[in-house]
């Protein structure tokens, strides 16, 4: 539990940070900058968010191949110790066999061991006899082979696990820089938004920043919409020209339109995709300087894949209520100290990794304080992993939300 005094002054501080980065100023501040000075300043701080958020990319880019090869090396090394089983139990057949054939003929017939032409006739027809018969020689053949599998999988094994290293070694740089620009936005930001008419300019143009965006997506949409019309209208014809052609011949073709082969295996729906207004009635989850990458779908640990958005910011940075509604606050193996807020939209939105909360369950209001940033649970890295869920279904990508808002 937080003592009351650490509670009072992470209040205070969270107060100060939302009248900030949320809200505006609560009081009146100086205006030293107007005019086309304002602007710069804006775009500086644009600037440096940006470069916050190309590093947050590539730090969350690369630890989504840590993943992968995490996962892959954990995948050879199970293959690497059934191949080692399997030529063990190979030696140990052959094994059993010459024992079987010591016991059975005498010290001498060890021919499988031996060179054929130092024995005499008999001896030779019989080791001639078990290779026709797929004995011995069969396994002995088999043998070799899995030995040969066995060196280029230890091989193999050793390649990946370099890979893993330095991708690990790539990662914790990363990480480094990744935080770095996130403190530098910090700096310019406090300096720079001290100013009320520097936060409206910044706002001014992070929306018309944000108008571009949307109205870019729309008209991928509508691209995207059409050459799958078109890609449909294609695959019908072809599919009708197929049905009229397979309909002259008789039925002893190869049946690629045959429906006697049974039915194809159902295709799992698309994940669904958020809105064009994604973002509308929200306000940003981070009420602090922070960074953030699309990392929709990257691969995780244990065949997981990522339904969020991961938001880079200093320890301790304050989180708020994105809209009213109810916060629920759990605990879990992966998120550790996390919150569900359900929307008064229906909407539901999850947040991971929270260093603490503040206060327990409850209604909330939009931008009220819910916790702050940590590196709880399934993580190292100071960030809150955010999800959207509209109508409390399926998770979509929550980076438009963010994108639109923060």
């Amino acid at each position: 539990m937080m003592s009351e005094k650490r509670r009072t002054w992470l209040l205070a501080l969270a107060a100060m940070a939302v009248s900030i980065w949320a809200v505006g100023p609560a009081v009146p501040v100086r205006a030293e900058h107007e005019g086309e000075a304002a602007a710069r300043a804006a775009r500086e701080i644009l600037d440096a968010r940006d470069r916050a958020n190309e590093a947050a990319q590539a730090m969350f880019d690369a630890e989504s191949r840590l993943d992968s090869l995490t996962i892959e090396l954990a995948n050879a090394e199970a293959d690497l110790a059934a191949l080692e089983a399997e030529v063990g139990a190979l030696r140990q057949g052959l094994a059993d066999s010459a024992v079987r054939q010591f016991v059975g003929a005498g010290r001498d017939s060890l021919l499988l061991f031996q060179d054929i032409g130092r024995g005499n006739e008999a001896a030779a027809a019989q080791v001639y006899a078990s290779a026709a018969s797929g004995s011995q020689l069969v396994q002995a053949d088999d043998y070799d082979q899995a030995i040969d599998e066995l060196d280029d999988a230890r091989h193999a094994l050793e390649q990946k696990r370099a890979d893993t290293a330095g991708a690990r070694d790539s990662w914790a740089a990363l990480k480094t820089d990744a935080e770095q620009q996130v403190l530098e936005l910090q700096r310019i930001e406090q300096e720079r938004l001290a100013d009320a008419e520097v936060q409206h300019e910044l706002e001014r143009q992070r929306q018309a920043r944000a108008e571009q965006e949307r109205r870019e997506r729309e008209q991928e949409a509508e691209r995207q919409a059409a050459v799958n019309a078109a890609a449909q209208v294609a695959a019908a014809s072809s599919a009708g020209s197929s049905d009229a052609s397979g309909g002259s011949r008789g039925g002893g073709g190869e049946g690629g339109n045959s429906t006697s082969g049974g039915s194809q295996a159902p295709v799992a729906p698309p994940a669904p995709t958020p809105p064009a207004n994604a973002g509308n009635g929200m306000v940003c989850p981070v009420a602090g300087p922070r960074s953030f990458a699309d990392t929709w779908g990257a691969p995780r640990s244990g065949g997981r894949s990522h339904e969020g958005v991961d938001m880079m910011a200093p320890g301790g940075t304050p989180l708020v209520a994105v809209e009213s509604g109810s916060a629920t606050f759990k605990t879990n193996r992966l998120g550790g100290n996390a919150v569900w807020i359900t929307g008064s939209s229906g909407t539901k939105y999850y947040y991971a990794h929270l260093s603490a909360w503040e206060g327990s369950s409850r209604s909330v209001s939009q931008g009220e304080v819910i916790g702050y940033v940590g590196a709880t649970g399934n993580t190292s890295v100071n960030h809150l992993h955010f999800e959207v869920h509209p109508n409390g279904a399926r998770a979509v990508n929550p980076y438009p939300y963010v994108r639109a808002v923060c």
